[in-house]
């Protein structure tokens, strides 16, 4: 039998990329990292919560951390069955479920707020919109590339970081980019359905979402209570980035408020 839809060269998650979790009380987070990203962006803020408390899963989106073949293989309804899977399993486990997504993570996190009842969420530099209007020419740039090698050469000193990094984010992924263009306009169609108490936090230095999606989700959300905090120093990796401390803080107030 011909498996087509498996990818021919995987390359396996390294351990940064693999899902974690943390067992605490009955009251759980789900933690959503954002495109091309992997759970290792929220394991500051993960441990943060767990000391509080809190049972924090951050699951691993389908293709992500693994190799190009693997992510080429997905599309936005993998990653949207994948959170709303999980949040159902912690759900039927946990008093209460609360939800946290940065980025492409803060558009499935109000797709899944605008279905369930879901009390508190956080919308960490959501993409409702994106700096780089290329992605606005995906649709039709994917039907002649589907990778584009970017110019520079990937470098990290972290052994793990670089694996990952040489052979999965030295590139650029038009239909991929494309999925995430219709999941950024289904997340705003949606934001008026989205009920839960909602804190949004963006930053003046992130080079790759505007300012200007806070105005969006202020004034399209349903939600009766909402927060805002803009960052200054931080880049669009914010909950682990130079004021993951802060933003750590403004989290856990906000679920315990």
């Amino acid at each position: 039998m011909k498996y087509d839809n498996f990818p021919k060269q995987t390359l396996l998650a390294s351990p940064i990329a693999l899902p974690s979790f943390y067992k605490g009380g009955d009251t759980a987070v789900l933690l959503i990292h954002g495109y091309t990203g992997i759970p290792h962006e929220f394991i500051y803020v993960a441990e943060r919560l767990n000391k509080e408390g809190y049972t924090v899963y951050i699951p691993r989106l389908p293709g992500h951390g693994t190799s190009p073949e693997d992510f080429l293989q997905t599309n936005r309804n993998d990653w949207i069955r994948k959170v709303a899977d999980t949040y159902m399993d912690l759900k039927s486990s946990h008093k209460e479920v609360y939800v946290a997504g940065l980025s492409m993570g803060g558009l499935l996190t109000i797709l899944l707020a605008a279905k369930y009842d879901i009390p508190k969420i956080v919308l960490a530099a959501p993409a409702l919109r994106t700096k780089n209007r290329k992605i606005y020419y995906t649709p039709f740039i994917k039907l002649f590339s589907r990778q584009i090698m970017r110019d520079e050469n990937y470098t990290n000193p972290d052994k793990e970081m670089y694996k990952i990094g040489k052979v999965y984010w030295n590139r650029d992924y038009p239909p991929m980019a494309a999925e995430l263009l219709k999941l950024q306009k289904m997340a705003e169609k949606e934001l008026p359905n989205v009920k839960s108490s909602a804190l949004t936090i963006v930053s003046k230095s992130d080079g790759t979402v505007p300012l200007e999606v806070k105005d969006i989700i202020e004034e399209k959300i349903g939600s009766g209570t909402k927060k805002t905090v803009v960052l200054e120093k931080s880049g669009h990796v914010l909950i682990n980035d130079v004021e993951r401390e802060k933003v750590a803080d403004h989290i856990i107030e906000w679920f315990k408020k």
